[in-house]
């Protein structure tokens, strides 16, 4: 059952409680086994998307401002502690979580108190975290979906799958996107045949390359640029897909 505490809900709303009681449950189970232990301060990790998977009854738009209203209130810290620089995964730890690793571990975490006046909570269960573990196949898998659903021009997705983890490699996913964005204008206004296939773009690090300055180009593709951009759930305006 998904539940919150009343009092975190009255500082930041019922979204961010939900989410809030979703962090503390398993940062909880890492101090009790000791893992992801970093500065002082116990932590999980998830992606918006992940947490999209978890609680499908809230936007990614609600989800960002909750989590948002937890880094803001001091109730939760944001970081990033992840292997791989490409990875760009957020890192979560409830403020409180410093005070478990002074004293008998759980023992002042909202969770543990006896009763809760949420009648949502009686009986609770824990929230399952449905990203446990950092896996490079997952981020390669949320990154590519962004990239192809932009990409002009929809042959070999699986030949583009693997050219877009080996280009992963060479460069960000900002690098890749920002080059992609800055090209669709052009790639555009192109005949499908005359635009290369996204494993060729990909092979080719082709997010290197120069925008055309071709103005009346640019003009003529910036509602495709947007429509593209949509499709992606992103503005425009982002260097990001």
């Amino acid at each position: 059952m998904h539940s919150f505490d009343p009092e975190i809900a009255k500082k930041v709303g019922v979204n961010a409680a939900v989410l809030y009681q979703n962090i503390v449950w398993w940062t909880q189970k890492n101090a009790a086994n000791k893992r992801n232990i970093r500065d002082g301060y116990v932590w999980t990790y998830n992606s918006r998307t992940a947490f999209g998977n978890l609680f499908s009854y809230l936007t990614q738009s609600q989800i960002k401002t909750a989590l948002y209203k937890l880094v803001d209130s001091g109730l939760i810290l944001k970081g990033e502690y992840n292997a791989a620089n490409y990875d760009k995964t957020n890192w979560y730890s409830p403020a409180i979580s410093a005070e478990w690793l002074d004293d008998s571990i759980g023992q002042k975490s909202p969770m543990d108190q006896p009763e809760i006046a949420n009648g949502l909570a009686q009986n609770r269960q824990p929230i399952p975290d449905n990203k446990p573990d950092i896996k490079t196949d997952n981020i390669y898998k949320d990154h590519f979906a962004d990239f192809w659903s932009a990409y002009p021009r929809k042959i070999g997705k699986a030949k583009a799958e693997k050219a877009f983890v080996a280009a992963m490699k060479k460069a960000s996913i900002e690098q890749i996107s920002s080059g992609l964005n800055s090209q669709l204008p052009a790639l555009s206004t192109k005949e499908q045949k005359f635009i290369p296939h996204a494993s060729t773009w990909l092979n080719g690090e082709r997010w290197n390359d120069e925008p055309t300055d071709d103005e009346d180009t640019s003009r003529h593709a910036t509602l495709d640029a947007i429509a593209f951009a949509a499709r992606a759930g992103r503005s425009p305006s982002q260097d990001c897909f």
